[in-house]
C-alpha cells in the first residue's frame, strides 16, 4: 500500500484540521517509511533549471534608488528652504519691529515740532516786527524830543516868571525903602 503524495498531504491537511484534543495522538500507519519517502520523490516533477535572471531588474532597481535619490535630494531642500524661510520671516519681523519702534520716535519728535511751531506763530502774531520796533523807536524820540522842548519852554517861562517877581520884588523894595 503505497501512498501517493496527494495522500499523504491530505492527511497531513487532516492532522492540522484535528482539534488541540486529538493533535498530541498518534496515527498508525503500515506504510513503511522509506517507501513513502520513495513515493514522494518519484511522484516530484522533474527539477526544473533555475530562472535566468532578466536585465530589467537592474533597470527597476536604478530607477527605483533614482527615485529614491530625488525624493530624499527634494525633502532635504525642502527642509532647508523652510529653515531658510524661517530665518528670514524672523528676520522681516524683528525689522518690522525696528521700523515701528523708529516710526514712534519720529511721531514724538513729529508732535515737539508741531508744539514748537504753534508756540512760534503765536509768538510771531504777539511779537512786534523789525519794522515796527523802528517806527516806535522814531515815535519815542520824537516824543522826547517834545518833552525836551516844552521842559526846556516851560523852565523857560520859569525863569521869566522869577525874573518878573524878582524885579516886581525889587521895585518894591525899592518904593519901600
Amino acid at each position: 500500500m503505497l501512498r501517493t503524495l496527494a495522500q499523504s498531504r491530505a492527511a497531513f491537511g487532516s492532522r492540522l484540521a484535528l482539534g488541540s484534543a486529538q493533535w498530541g495522538r498518534r496515527r498508525v500507519s503500515t506504510v513503511k517509511v522509506g517507501e513513502e519517502a520513495a513515493s514522494a520523490v518519484a511522484s516530484r516533477p522533474p527539477a526544473q533549471a533555475p530562472k535566468k535572471k532578466r536585465p530589467v531588474g537592474g533597470f527597476r532597481g536604478g530607477v527605483v534608488g533614482f527615485l529614491l535619490g530625488v525624493t530624499t535630494a527634494g525633502a532635504a531642500g525642502f527642509v532647508y528652504l523652510i529653515e531658510e524661510y524661517h530665518k528670514a520671516t524672523g528676520l522681516v519681523l524683528s525689522s518690522v519691529d525696528e521700523l515701528e519702534k523708529s516710526s514712534a520716535k519720529v511721531r514724538e519728535h513729529v508732535k515737539k515740532i508741531e508744539a514748537v511751531e504753534a508756540q512760534l506763530q503765536k509768538l510771531r502774531q504777539t511779537a512786534a516786527t523789525t519794522q515796527q520796533v523802528g517806527q516806535l523807536r522814531a515815535d519815542w524820540r520824537k516824543q522826547n524830543d517834545i518833552l525836551t522842548r516844552d521842559h526846556l519852554e516851560l523852565k523857560a517861562h520859569v525863569w521869566e516868571i522869577e525874573q518878573d517877581v524878582e524885579s516886581a520884588l525889587g521895585k518894591r523894595q525899592q518904593q519901600s525903602a
